[in-house]
């Protein structure tokens, strides 16, 4: 039955499985790039289950059976630096506040200048900006508290999406030659 089975052709769907466990394998750091494109132009051209066994003999697992496919991403277990990251994060999840401490750091800077160089004081002018951006900072923190925490997983899967989108332009040039 082995041997029928190596014979039968495969599917559009197979050589697709293929290409996602070989992404997997170059995320993974088994294969390189060029080794990638080498695999996915044989995986495309491939016709008999056969040919497409041959693709993935050195590495582990050999090729993917029906919906094995694992992208490393999903395969990584969880660390527990994840929750240190996240609280390290917070600072990036609030441009707003950023921005406030900047804008505030540099005009309260000149503004202090100015006062030792003239040598009196002056009009505190630097409230005016560190107040728009107060108020940027706080609405950005409100939202935060509805829902808007998750953008860390809409950055990864816009990234994703990229990737892959650019993944299959470049395989798609390979297989029709352009």
């Amino acid at each position: 039955m082995t041997e029928d089975h190596s014979r039968l052709r495969i599917s559009n769907a197979d050589r697709d499985k293929a290409i996602e466990q070989l992404r997997a394998a170059l995320d993974e750091g088994r294969i390189d790039l060029a080794e990638f494109d080498e695999r996915s132009q044989a995986a495309y051209g491939a016709k008999t289950n056969a040919e497409l066994d041959l693709i993935f003999e050195d590495l582990p697992g050999g090729r993917p059976k029906e919906s094995e496919v694992v992208p490393a991403g999903e395969a990584a277990p969880a660390t527990a630096s994840a929750p240190a990251e996240r609280r390290r994060g917070g600072l990036r999840r609030i441009p707003a506040l950023q921005g406030l401490i900047t804008v505030g750091l540099i005009t309260t800077g000149v503004w202090f200048a100015t006062w030792i160089g003239s040598g009196e004081p002056t009009y505190f002018w630097p409230i005016w900006p560190i107040l728009g951006l107060g108020i940027a900072t706080v609405l950005q923190v409100v939202n935060l508290g509805f829902g808007g925490d998750d953008d860390d997983d809409d950055d990864r899967d816009r990234d994703e999406r990229r990737r892959d989108r650019r993944d299959e332009r470049r395989d798609r040039r390979r297989h029709y030659g352009h």
